[in-house]
């Protein structure tokens, strides 16, 4: 059987150059995007915080208009119930480190202790002597520490601005979010605006569903993680379990930080091999996380395939850090509405081409509206 030959002819090379110079025009698009989105992140990430805190909150704004609630009423509600329970959490968290401090404080000394005996009888130097070389150390690098702190203070007030900017934003479109839509798809023409509505809204629906899914991955974390320091008989499980809860909506640090004081936590209260069972249970929740849960869930709720999901957050914390794998999951869901809606609309302008073309007895009883396959 005889194969069939490739012939390399002017117009096989012609398409095959007009490819070419689409997937360049294509990949320059996106290094422009991507050096835009870099030098305005100041702005960018108190932008995208805001419509984060948005998705959580609107569906209970929402909620409260349908029931005939004003507006206004309905905002302040929802601000109300989020600041109490976000301020619920922190303060049992930190009253119940206030009622376990004395024990902590035992438990620590004693820990210190140890670590000063076994200093003084293993192989590295005494603590006076270590202690004397911290101190030399500090002395001949003063001015590297004092050039490092300074830079901490400013990356902290950078955050400091970018919160307030944030928050700032989250209020107005939580009260003004429908006009502040409603003026963007003023000039646009009769045509057009049906398509960018809701284009806009099946992006926003995307955003909404993943911070619902972030919320369940990090409810399951601080649940395996409470549910082992309890069966270890740490004192602060709970509290550490909210910490859990809490770091779940920061991708990566968030998850290391609160692991990092559920194990030092229990080294201190509870011994080394509590701590290393504490450590195991860290580790495989949070694999369990991020190689099963977050992709699972993120694609059946977000319609997203695992695989997309984990090469974004993967792109995403790779150019962008933990910003970038905060946004990267939600802008994917966001760009896969877009480019749904616009898919769905053209679709939809074709057939009705296709039958005022072929003539009205042709023409079918129902007209399929645009959204239909993924409603």
């Amino acid at each position: 059987m005889s194969e069939t030959a490739v012939r390399f002819t002017s117009g096989t090379l012609r398409r095959a150059a007009v490819i070419a110079a689409q997937f360049l025009v294509l990949f320059a698009a996106l290094w422009a995007l991507r050096n835009i989105t870099k030098h305005l992140s100041y702005v960018l990430i108190p932008l995208f915080t805001a419509l984060l805190l948005t998705a959580m909150l609107e569906p209970v704004v929402g909620w409260l208009t349908k029931r005939r609630w004003p507006r206004s009423l309905a905002v302040l509600t929802a601000l109300v119930l989020g600041f109490v329970v976000v301020g619920g959490i922190v303060a049992f968290v930190v009253f119940s480190i206030i009622d376990s401090y004395d024990e902590l404080r035992l438990r620590v000394l004693e820990s210190i202790e140890r670590v000063e005996s076994w200093l003084a009888q293993g192989p590295f130097p005494r603590s006076g002597e270590l202690l004397g070389r911290v101190q030399e150390w500090l002395g001949g690098n003063q001015g590297q520490v004092i050039t490092q702190a300074l830079t901490a203070f400013s990356t902290v007030g950078a955050f400091l601005v970018g919160l307030v900017i944030a928050l700032v934003l989250f209020i107005m479109f939580l009260y003004a979010g429908p006009r502040l839509w409603a003026a963007t798809l003023l000039p646009w023409r009769p045509s057009t605006r049906a398509v960018v509505d809701d284009a806009g809204r099946r992006a926003y629906r995307g955003v909404v569903l993943y911070v619902r899914v972030t919320a369940l991955v990090a409810l399951i974390d601080a649940l395996g993680i409470g549910i082992g320091l309890a069966v270890v008989g740490v004192p602060l499980a709970v509290p550490l379990a909210a910490l859990t809860f809490i770091g779940g909506f920061i991708p990566y640090i968030g998850a290391v930080v609160s692991g990092f004081l559920s194990v030092a936590v229990t080294l201190v209260s509870n011994g080394l091999v509590a701590a290393l069972i504490i450590l195991g249970v860290v580790l495989a929740v949070q694999q369990l996380e991020g190689q099963v849960l977050h992709p699972l869930l993120q694609g059946n709720f977000s319609n997203l395939h695992p695989a997309v999901v984990l090469v974004a957050l993967v792109i995403g914390g790779a150019e962008g850090g933990i910003a970038g794998a905060l946004f990267a999951v939600p802008v994917v869901a966001a760009v896969r509405g877009v480019v749904l809606a616009v898919a769905e609309h053209n679709a939809a302008r074709e057939q009705r081409e296709q039958r005022e073309r072929a003539g009205p007895e042709t023409e079918p009883d129902t007209e399929p509206e645009p959204g239909d396959t993924e409603r």
